[in-house]
């Protein structure tokens, strides 16, 4: 193999061949022949055996022979879309103030670009010999093939832009004295990271990208790279979903506790429920099952983020069907609390049903059992460790994982499915509620009324509706994933703090009369509830 590459590399002089460097034609010349090749790099590759040149070299000879070229005035640009270069002469009257590059180049995703040299990078391409003339090169290049790395996330608008000055290395820049490249684009949905390429260690070594020495800034449709060095830079596009290392260890803070407490809050919840004998209804014993599908599916993910470091694979697949069975228990539930809140409200006069709690039990308990057994006798691989990266940089991350469902499929149409089904009927028996309530002439229970649809919120599971703010992006999709996280891991606390509630405003209530037959209709609901 080493055999081969050398061969490759002593012959691309050969191949690209003598240069007039008194003249612009052959740089022309040039780009279109690397132009060609790349195009034929992009095409399938007939067999694995062949060996492919490194594309990354056409574009160095490129840069090299821009900086040596001769032409008429101070600056000239060479090429077309897919690969152009913009080359300005340094002489004494640039140094006098900075240089800006600007490209409008229409393409899907980016409208133009800008690049900023300061005087102080001006001045290191002349250093001592201040009446020698210095060059400064823009190459940009377009191609699929173009630095790829093994992680291989997306560039923004494919767009690698090097910028060289002279011969000379220029690194270590002061923050006034940075290399800034502004990119206005048509992208929201990514978070963006400013990297720089660097080549593998020897011929034939997979490069990487890098984000030391660069900083980034971004509002909007735009964003900025300020960089302390010239080389090949780029905006690596991470998708939304990826969360960086910062917000995951506050998030896991935030689970870890807000399960523990709603673990325990749920816990007592029951408890006193079940003291309370004499309020005991069937709609008392749908809350019960609730909090108790709530108690699981926060101990299970306890116990699923723990087997994932410290447990073997066969008590991984039980503790992530465990976590499934809870979550689509928990919705299930959640489903059961609206259908019951529809009978009170709506059928309210006719809402006897023959052994209603064995058979709202049944389905509570024994759907979610019945898809898990069919998802584990389909496959049992579909349950295991799940591991997802956490971003320090687009080459620096680190694995987290947790026992939980292998094929992204199930999660993202059974999952995401049966919680828009649950989450849009509950929404509308509590649209139902609140259109009984603002019939109301008599507005003496307000704020009975208020405590009451926020604790039909928790209980009717409203606020998982936060987690199609998943694809969001940028503050709005953080913001979003906080609250769901901070709401959903306090919900059993939540119901325990409306059942408190409920229970002040009960003994509070029991000696006022209803002056009205839709407002006692209402109150007894909400007594009931």
């Amino acid at each position: 193999m080493p055999f081969y590459l050398l061969l490759l590399l002593l012959q691309l002089p050969a191949v690209w061949g003598e240069r007039n460097p008194d003249g612009t034609n052959d740089v022309e010349t040039e780009i279109r022949r690397i132009e060609s090749k790349l195009r034929n790099l992009e095409m399938p590759q007939p067999s694995r055996s062949v060996i492919r040149e490194d594309p990354f070299i056409y574009l160095q000879h490129l840069e090299s022979m821009l900086t040596e070229t001769q032409f008429q005035g101070l600056h000239k640009r060479f090429g077309r879309s897919k690969i152009f270069a913009n080359v300005h002469k340094i002489v004494p009257e640039t140094l006098k103030k900075n240089l800006s590059i600007e490209e409008i180049v229409q393409d899907v995703e980016i409208n133009q670009f800008q690049v900023t040299l300061s005087k102080t990078v001006l001045a290191k391409a002349k250093g001592a010999k201040v009446n020698q003339e210095g060059r400064v090169v823009m190459l940009a290049a377009t191609s699929p093939v173009l630095f790829q790395d093994n992680d291989s996330h997306p560039i923004l608008g494919g767009k690698v832009i090097g910028i060289s000055v002279g011969n000379t290395t220029v690194h270590g820049l002061l923050p006034k004295e940075r290399i800034s490249i502004t990119f206005w684009h048509n992208q929201r949905n990514f978070t963006p990271w400013c990297v720089f390429w660097v080549m593998g260690a020897k011929p034939g070594d997979i490069g990487k990208w890098n984000t030391s020495g660069c900083e980034v800034k971004h509002r909007g449709n735009q964003t900025t790279c300020l960089c302390d060095h010239l080389t090949f830079f780029a905006v690596l596009m991470l998708p939304s979903s990826d969360i960086d290392k910062v917000h995951q260890e506050y998030l896991n803070i935030v689970s870890y506790v807000g399960c523990i407490i709603s673990a325990l809050a749920s816990f007592i919840t029951i408890v006193f429920l079940c003291l309370r004998k004499k309020q005991r209804d069937h709609i008392v014993y749908v809350h019960m099952n609730l909090l108790w599908a709530i108690f699981l599916l926060d101990m299970s993910f306890l116990i699923a983020v723990y087997v994932a470091l410290e447990g073997g694979d066969i008590a991984c697949k039980a503790s992530g069907m465990l976590l499934h069975f809870a979550m689509l228990a928990c919705l299930t539930w959640m489903g059961i609390e609206g259908y019951n809140l529809y009978r009170l409200v709506i059928q309210v006069f006719n809402s006897y049903m023959k052994c209603l709690l064995v058979k709202l039990s049944l389905i509570g308990w024994g759907l979610p059992t019945l898809i898990i057994c069919l998802i584990f006798g389909i496959d049992q691989s579909y349950y295991g460790l799940s591991s997802f990266k956490v971003y320090e940089s687009p080459g620096n991350y680190t694995i987290s994982a947790i026992c939980w469902i292998t094929k992204m499929e199930i999660n993202n149409f059974l999952n995401l499915g049966y919680l828009s089904l649950v989450f849009l009927f509950n929404s509308i028996m509590l649209a139902i509620m609140v259109y009984e309530i603002l019939k109301l002439r008599h507005r003496e229970h307000h704020w009975g009324y208020v405590v009451m649809l926020l604790g039909l919120s928790c209980v009717l599971g409203i606020p998982w509706g936060v987690a199609f703010f998943g694809v969001a992006s940028g503050t709005f999709k953080l913001v979003g994933v906080y609250l769901f996280t901070i709401i959903n891991c306090l919900q059993g606390f939540f119901i325990f703090l409306w059942y408190l509630a409920k229970v002040w405003q009960s003994r509070r209530s029991n000696s006022m009369q209803c002056t009205s037959s839709n407002s006692l209709k209402l109150q007894s609901s909400n007594s009931s509830i």
